[in-house]
């Protein structure tokens, strides 16, 4: 398959408190849709820019209902702005790749990405002290499992 299965991620994940999952999942969710969109600036490879084109479609819609839960979980909680130091790093690394170093790394980080956020939804879906963003992390967990099948699936094809 080529890295952990969602399942082992989810049985592994621990619980975040509510300001962990709500600082990283937005960032996440941000830096999904940044790298996504500078994919289909570098990417001729149509299965890159498919998935990428995929990536901005549902992690739009993630942050939306993100948003929307956010606004009904009475937290307090807002999360910074932007991507945070090390994501704005990967960024600016991957602005200078191109062609199939580019890909190769882009397909990289979004493994890397999705995995983080498996165990990052699972855990707060398993037990998080809010229960609007419990249900906002139970009801995403789903596609971003599915995303992560997609990862390795493109890993694997760019290694043909």
């Amino acid at each position: 398959m080529g890295g952990p299965t969602p399942q082992a991620l989810a049985k592994a994940a621990k619980v975040p408190s509510t300001a962990a999952f709500i600082n990283t999942a937005a960032a996440a969710n941000q830096f999904e849709i940044a790298s996504s969109r500078l994919a289909l600036l570098k990417s001729f490879n149509p299965r890159i820019r498919a998935f990428a084109a995929k990536m901005i479609t549902d992690h739009s819609r993630i942050g939306t209902a993100f948003v929307a839960a956010l606004g009904k979980a009475d937290t307090g909680i807002v999360p910074p702005p932007g991507l945070g130091a090390d994501l704005d790093a990967e960024m600016a690394r991957l602005r200078g790749l191109y062609g199939p170093a580019f890909e190769a790394e882009y397909v990289a980080a979004q493994t890397k990405g999705h995995q983080a956020a498996v165990g990052l939804f699972a855990g707060y879906a398993k037990g998080g002290a809010n229960p609007v963003m419990k249900a906002f992390a139970k009801a995403t967990l789903p596609t971003i499992e599915m995303h992560l099948g997609m990862c390795y699936e493109l890993a694997a094809a760019l290694k043909k």
